[in-house]
């Protein structure tokens, strides 16, 4: 988790917040990724979104927008509700606008948080699609650890009996199968990985 920390500090150096205004604003950010029904959309998918994109940053046109959008993307986080990134959106909005950070940079983050409702692909948009494969990216991960991530999601749906969940996210995934590519940073290794795991955990669901 140290990352968290030293990426949200180089931001609030640029932006010249007292040391209470910015931890302020972490523990905001750090309490609601640490709330209870958070399994996997939590402050290790954060920390694990930050170090891909400090590890590709000399690959972003604007890197700060990046963090930005990792950081504020899931904020707002019900699996009951159809809105969260709408409103994790404002809520950035209304954050970055106290840091007084620019406009223009804060519209563009929100777009990118808005951008992840459908994942939509974004090959033009080379730091937004960067943005949208890193949070896509564990589906291109190891077998066990895709186990493990297809259990916390279930679990974040856990208000849901199986029927309607297996449903539902055997409607998910097959959209991506549908695409013609589901990364465009990351390329062809992850495209097969992630394929590989989308069709199995389908095959799983649909015992």
């Amino acid at each position: 988790m140290q990352i968290i920390n030293f990426i949200w500090q180089e931001i609030s150096n640029k932006y010249a917040l007292s040391q209470s205004e910015s931890k302020q604003i972490l523990s905001q950010i750090q309490t609601a990724y640490s709330q209870k029904q958070r399994h996997y959309h939590n402050l290790h998918h954060i920390a694990d979104l930050l170090s891909q994109a400090k590890t590709h940053q000399e690959h972003l046109q604007d890197a700060e927008s990046v963090y930005l959008a990792i950081f504020f993307h899931d904020i707002v986080y019900h699996a009951s509700k159809s809105n969260n990134e709408e409103k994790s959106a404002l809520l950035a909005e209304k954050i970055l606008k106290e840091m007084k950070v620019e406009q223009s940079k804060i519209e563009k983050v929100s777009s990118y948080i808005l951008a992840t409702k459908k994942h939509l692909p974004a090959p033009e948009a080379g730091d937004l699609q960067f943005f949208l494969d890193a949070d896509l990216s564990i589906l291109a991960s190891e077998s066990a650890r895709y186990e493990q991530y297809t259990a916390q999601i279930r679990q974040e749906y856990s208000i849901y009996p199986d029927f309607l969940y297996k449903a539902g996210r055997k409607k998910a995934l097959q959209s991506f199968l549908e695409r013609e590519k589901i990364f465009y940073f990351y390329g062809q290794d992850y495209e097969q990985k992630a394929r590989k795991n989308i069709e199995n955990e389908i095959y799983t669901l649909s015992r």
